[in-house]
């Protein structure tokens, strides 16, 4: 991303560095209004950053999310953390900000000075989170806050940005919700430490148990963590939930003591990078070669003659390259 000075009053650092609340509000805020801005406050706040743990909470609309994400908030205060939330709400079509369904299902924790809870709307990220989720992490990381919560929206085989964004990833399921088989094909069984299995008082909680014992045992582990634990649990009863984040605190402890929790600092670090790079690279080609106002004349070229586009892209990346190796060579070092 090509950085842009923020207009960011310089009382609002010492006013966040100091714990005040609404300072964090805003720069949250900055983050996900003003993605140009980004470069600059992670410049402050990278150093400040005491690596909280971040847990994603993912899965399937309506498996109970929200509520199982506040059980655990809470239990995590009682533990002696201090937690952050970010909801991710589906965008509404009318502000383009979130719907804030999850916060209303949060609001006895909304008092608590220990917990620091804030909506994002989805906005155009398509993997269950919005763009300015990691970003939003770093604030509340060096905000001081040692337990990240990040909910998901409701996400399906394939939405699996939480992966890269997230320490430990929990997934939320829940009885009587058609083919699990189908539900869970593909990534989504992949990517989770722990399954949730909610609203275990319906029937069909014993069917999905088995069923993803199941899939355990026909699929292939991953090399980095053995097979998830499954635990059943109801959020809306508060039953089971103790087990469960006493486990979750386990494979905490787990993944920092085998290297891992550092492994995946590294991992979404570098590719923080390459995505920073490969916007700015399009951001200066578009800029200079004026590739917004051609591409869609390039395009229809392409589509009337039936021609494959790589030629052009080939054509494109040759005068990037051009132009690297001129500014190598002049000693110019843009910012």
């Amino acid at each position: 991303m090509i950085h842009k000075r923020s207009n960011l009053k310089p009382a609002i650092w010492d006013d966040f560095f100091r714990g005040n609340r609404l300072a964090c509000a805003r720069l949250i805020t900055a983050v996900d209004n003003h993605p140009d801005w980004i470069p600059e406050i992670l410049d402050r706040l990278i150093p400040r950053q005491k690596g909280a743990i971040r847990i994603g909470i993912t899965g399937p609309p309506g498996v109970g999310k929200s509520t199982v994400t506040a059980a655990l908030a809470r239990r995590a205060v009682k533990a002696g953390h201090t937690v952050g939330i970010l909801a991710v709400d589906p965008t509404s079509p009318f502000s383009g900000g979130a719907f804030l369904g999850d916060r209303v299902r949060m609001q006895d924790l909304g008092d608590d000075g220990r917990v620091f809870i804030r909506s994002l709307a989805s906005r155009e990220g398509h993997g269950g989170l919005s763009p300015s989720t990691p970003y939003a992490a770093d604030v509340l990381d060096a905000f001081g806050l040692d337990r990240i919560f990040i909910e998901t929206v409701g996400v399906g085989q394939a939405e699996l940005d939480v992966l890269t964004c997230v320490d430990l990833t929990v997934l939320v399921l829940q009885p009587v919700t058609g083919d699990v088989i189908q539900a869970l094909k593909a990534g989504i069984l992949e990517v989770a430490d722990l399954f949730f299995v909610n609203k275990a008082d319906l029937p069909g909680t014993d069917a999905l148990l088995e069923s993803l014992k199941f899939l355990f045992e026909i699929s292939r582990p991953r090399e980095d963590r053995p097979v998830p634990p499954v635990m059943a649990a109801s959020a809306r009863e508060d039953r089971g939930l103790d087990e469960a984040y006493a486990e979750i605190e386990r494979l905490i402890q787990a993944l920092v003591q085998s290297g891992r929790y550092d492994e995946k600092k590294q991992a979404r670090l570098e590719r923080e990078i390459q995505l920073a790079i490969r916007e700015y690279l399009w951001e200066r080609y578009a800029a200079e070669a004026g590739a917004h106002d051609k591409l869609r004349s390039v395009v229809e070229r392409l589509l009337r003659d039936r021609q494959s586009p790589f030629p052009y892209i080939r054509d494109m990346c040759a005068r990037v390259r051009l132009e690297l190796v001129k500014g190598k060579a002049s000693g110019k070092n843009d910012d």
